[in-house]
């Protein structure tokens, strides 16, 4: 990268997660909290100010126009964008439509695995007010990877390396119910075969827009944090014997009260219910009748996070997933009915008790 910005600027002046809430648009008629793709761009023009504007002037400059790097869309923008018009023989207005976004992304839109620039730099930032934080780096490495998968997923798309016009599109558009961070219980630490409930429960804070405590946004550094949410948060006895046992409903709910989480015990339906309005939960029941690789031969009581529904398939955080499949699942109702009913050695669903969701008032506003 130009050495005539600094690190100061790429990072920006603050938090980027919460800045240009703004400029997130909705689909008509879209739920309050949707993960679905959003087709066209949106409209930026001079006087917005967010994070879709400094993705913007990162892609402007990526393609010789340097206006600067910030949030506003200021004078030096609308010039940067009315010379871009110009030579593409687009309509000269210094507003970035979606005819526009077209063209400045164009061929680029198929960045992928191992590149660097300022169009890495520009997904990044977009991906991090989407809740997955990045350090703006300009690399495509291993993190930003799993962080366009989890994206994509969520929003009804499949998983690829390649950041599609669509997976733009709806970076800079779309609305989502929270981040999702697929994670493996193993080696996370000597409770980590029976270390679903707090891996679940990380996730599902996440999501929630809540950072737990030692996390640093990097998968694979995942075991402290796992290990301060089991033995701090959910107060679990920290012994040989204890670490072989899973953890329940009342220890989930010690844990999500240190972050002023309220829960409630109820069932798959509830579940279900409130996966389509965006609402996060934790689910119960036998992982091994799962439809994708696990890392278990046999019948096993398990807890996985389900955290959106993207208007055809739940979306499903499983910590006990083979290592080849470690990214978000898309799951039908039938196959979460089926997981939830079959939940050795616990109460039949019968008995509605299989998942653990949260209270109205404790989840996350948007």
């Amino acid at each position: 990268m130009p050495a005539s910005i600094s690190r100061r600027a790429l990072l920006g002046s603050g938090a980027l997660a919460g800045a240009g809430a703004t400029l997130l648009a909705t689909a008509p008629g879209a739920a309050a909290a949707p993960n679905y793709p959003m087709t066209t761009f949106p409209t930026l023009s001079a006087g917005m100010t967010g994070i879709p504007v400094r993705a913007l002037r990162y892609i402007l400059f990526h393609r010789g126009h340097n206006c600067g790097i910030g949030d506003t869309y200021d004078a030096g923008t609308v010039s940067a964008v009315r010379a871009f018009q110009t030579r593409r023989a687009l309509p000269v207005t210094g507003i970035a439509n979606d005819a526009t976004f077209r063209k400045l992304i164009g061929d680029l839109a198929l960045i992928t695995y191992g590149n660097t620039s300022y169009f890495v730099t520009a997904s990044q930032v977009l991906l991090t007010r989407q809740g997955y934080v990045m350090d703006g780096t300009g690399y495509y490495g291993d993190k930003t990877r799993r962080n366009i998968w989890s994206f994509q997923i969520g929003h009804g798309m499949a998983h690829s390396d390649k950041v599609s016009l669509l997976t733009w599109s709806t970076l800079f558009g779309a609305r989502t119910s929270g981040a999702l961070y697929p994670m493996l219980q193993r080696d996370t630490g000597t409770a980590q075969w029976a270390n679903c409930g707090p891996v679940v429960a990380v996730a599902t804070l996440l999501h929630q827009g809540k950072t737990p405590t030692s996390w640093t946004w990097d998968v694979t550094t995942r075991r402290t944090a796992i290990e301060k949410f089991r033995y701090d948060a959910m107060e679990v006895a920290h012994t040989t014997a204890r670490d072989k046992i899973g953890t329940e409903y009342p220890d989930f709910v010690t844990g999500f009260g240190k972050y002023g989480i309220s829960l409630w015990h109820g069932g798959i339906e509830d579940t279900l219910t409130d996966a389509r309005a965006g609402r996060p939960s934790i689910a119960g029941g036998d992982v091994f009748q799962m439809p994708y690789p696990v890392s278990v031969s046999k019948p096993t009581s398990h807890w996985v996070a389900v955290l959106g529904y993207d208007g055809t398939y739940y979306l499903v955080v499983d910590p006990i997933s083979a290592p080849s499949v470690d990214y978000v699942h898309r799951l039908t109702a039938t196959h979460l009915r089926k997981y939830a009913a079959t939940n050795p050695g616990h109460p039949p669903e019968s008995a509605k008790q299989n998942s653990i969701l949260i209270r109205a008032s404790s989840l996350r506003q948007f």
